[in-house]
């Protein structure tokens, strides 16, 4: 009866087979499944799906015409042939073994006309199959096998290397962005900023360290319909976008620094000093070497009499290269009669303005104003100093600088105390000479030009407001 059976099943294989004109050399032969008879596998169940598994396989051979019903079928019989191969398999179970083997290549190497008829994926979901059961997992072999036999995928291994790379900068720079958006107290604008990045950062973070995150990812380009091969190199692209994103706000900081400075400048001529001081810390925060940003908080803490903040600032500022910081700070030093250590200051500046101005050619005409202003005040300072010193045939060649400077009328309205290099050079030709009309002319400026600033609105430091009063005396 069951030879019968091996027999008939033999005649429909065959049939089978010139059916679907498939050749049968190398195929199943009847004494091979007579093998498995003789030697006593159960032919009621496990010698049956054997039986149906080397039909079903044949049936995977190439064939368009594969439908989902079939594959459904050669799936199952293989989980009931894995069964039956579990418990005792009588002797020359090597040919068994073989046999299945010989099975399972045909069957694997089908595996791309198969999984065009069924969604793995969903089966595997829904039936539990395990890893082991590797025939439900055709499709993720497919895949595989395209992988390694596509050429481009030979340097996908580089390419993980330079996204790796890539992806570690991105969390750096991010976590400094962060830092100092958040630190700096940016608010809206800063947190929506570094918002955008950070989600992006994130999603990536979750592609490359989730296995769900992976998929996700994997489907998004396979949506895309960009080719498996290509997929390190989107992927790569993805960090490279971020990285460029983040890169453009990087060098962009400069920018968003000066515009905190620019707000806080109107602050605080508005007198709305807090603020204003909220603004400058901001742009110095985000951008620590915004000399300009360092001098104006100087200034305003000057003005509010926090005079260790300010001469901090004014410090920062001056070693960063700023003329104006220098001035300022020089006169600090004056004005505590420290006048050695204003000159060496100012002696400094000298050297950084003769390098400014040796350059002077690719100065932009609002750059080379704002230089003359610097050089006004640079030489009135020194002029200062050494008359303070008593220093007077010292002073009078740095107050003529400063003269010629504060007469010219292109440079005039720019200087914040043009009257006080007047109001030196007059105490000195007064000093030699009581009666001198060149002392007198000199009061005549300083006068002039001190009030002219009050009429305007401004305002005097308490030296400036004694040579006023002094010139007053002296023009009786």
């Amino acid at each position: 009866m069951k030879v019968t059976m091996l027999e008939d099943y033999q005649k429909t294989l065959e049939e089978f087979l010139d059916q679907f004109n498939v050749s049968t050399s190398g195929s199943i032969l009847f004494w091979q499944i007579y093998l498995l008879y003789l030697f006593k596998l159960p032919v009621e169940s496990r010698s049956y799906s054997l039986m149906r598994y080397v039909y079903s396989k044949v049936v995977c051979s190439p064939n368009p015409s594969l439908l989902k019903k079939k594959v459904i079928e050669i799936l199952l019989i293989r989980d009931a042939l894995t069964q039956g191969l579990s418990s005792n398999i009588k002797p020359l179970a090597y040919v068994i073994v073989t046999l299945v083997e010989e099975l399972d290549n045909k069957l694997k190497s089908n595996a791309e006309k198969l999984i065009q008829f069924i969604d793995l994926a969903q089966y595997r979901d829904n039936l539990r199959k395990h890893p082991d059961a590797w025939w439900w997992y055709l499709d993720v072999y497919a895949e595989q096998k395209e992988i390694q036999s596509h050429p481009w995928n030979r340097f996908d291994w580089l390419v993980r290397v330079v996204r790796v790379i890539v992806w570690t900068g991105n969390l750096a720079l991010l976590g400094t962005l962060a830092s100092l958006f958040l630190s700096s107290g940016s608010g809206f604008w800063g947190a929506v900023t570094i918002a955008l990045p950070s989600i992006l950062s994130l999603l990536q973070a979750q592609s490359e360290l989730t296995e769900t995150g992976k998929k996700g990812f994997d489907n998004l380009l396979k949506r895309l319909k960009i080719p498996q091969h290509w997929h390190e190199e989107a992927k790569l692209g993805s960090s490279v976008l971020i990285l460029v994103f983040m890169s453009a706000i990087w060098f962009n900081l400069p920018s968003i620094s000066n515009r905190y400075k620019r707000e806080g400048q109107q602050l605080q001529y508005q007198q709305n000093l807090a603020s204003a001081e909220e603004k400058y810390l901001k742009a110095i925060k985000l951008d620590s070497d915004n000399l300009d940003a360092h001098y104006q908080l100087a200034t305003l803490y000057e003005e509010v009499q926090d005079l260790a903040n300010a001469k901090k600032q004014y410090l920062i500022a001056a070693k960063g290269g700023y003329l104006d910081a220098y001035n300022n700070l020089a006169y600090w030093y004056i004005r505590e009669n420290k006048n050695g250590e204003a000159v060496e200051l100012l002696n400094q500046a000298l050297k950084l303005l003769e390098k400014k101005e040796s350059n002077l050619e690719q100065l932009t005409d609002n750059k080379k104003l704002n230089l003359q202003t610097q050089k006004y005040s640079l030489y009135k300072n020194l002029g200062l100093a050494r008359f303070k010193q008593k220093r007077d045939d010292d002073a009078i060649p740095y107050l003529m600088i400063a003269i010629s400077i504060a007469k010219n009328p292109k440079y005039q309205k720019y200087i914040r105390n043009p009257g006080a290099s007047f109001c030196i050079y007059a105490q000195i030709l007064q000093n030699q000479d009581q009666q001198s009309s060149q002392a007198k002319q000199n009061w005549q400026q300083c006068h002039q030009l001190i009030e002219s600033r009050l009429a305007a609105g401004e305002t005097i430091n308490s030296e400036e407001d004694r040579w006023l009063y002094e010139a007053k005396q002296k023009l009786k």
